[in-house]
């Protein structure tokens, strides 16, 4: 990465050619990564368009007197698949509703991030 980014500054510019624009650093947050970064609100994005897997697992599994929290972290690798994941903290005692859950996050595909993998959390509160 370095290397091409070396090579593009002390590439002499032809003469009329534009200035490279500079890097868009408004679009790119470090998401407690390793070494990776992801668009600003990726995580939640993908979270909360497959709110849906959630809900099933829900209605399904959770009954009516379901309460507490559980929270997850995870690996994004370089092609956006989940890799690692765990259980951080639970206080829900629903062993199946817990292996649903995180069977909808392993299912997931997260955009491509940028410089390496990426460590992501989320907390299901209920």
């Amino acid at each position: 990465m370095y290397t091409l980014a070396l090579a593009l500054f002390c590439a002499p510019a032809i003469a009329g050619d534009p200035p490279p624009p500079p890097p868009d650093e408004e679009d790119v947050a470090d998401l407690d990564a390793e070494e990776g970064t992801l668009p600003e609100g990726a995580v939640a994005d993908v979270m909360q368009k497959n709110q849906w897997a959630v809900t099933d697992c829900v209605t399904r599994l959770g009954g009516s007197a379901l309460n507490g929290r559980v929270e997850f972290t995870w690996e994004i690798d370089l092609a956006g698949k989940v890799q690692k994941l765990k259980v951080k903290e639970s206080t829900i005692r629903n062993p199946p509703l817990q292996e649903c859950l995180q069977k909808s996050i392993q299912r997931l595909t997260f955009p491509t991030p940028r410089g390496g993998v990426v460590r992501a959390s989320h907390t299901f509160s209920f």
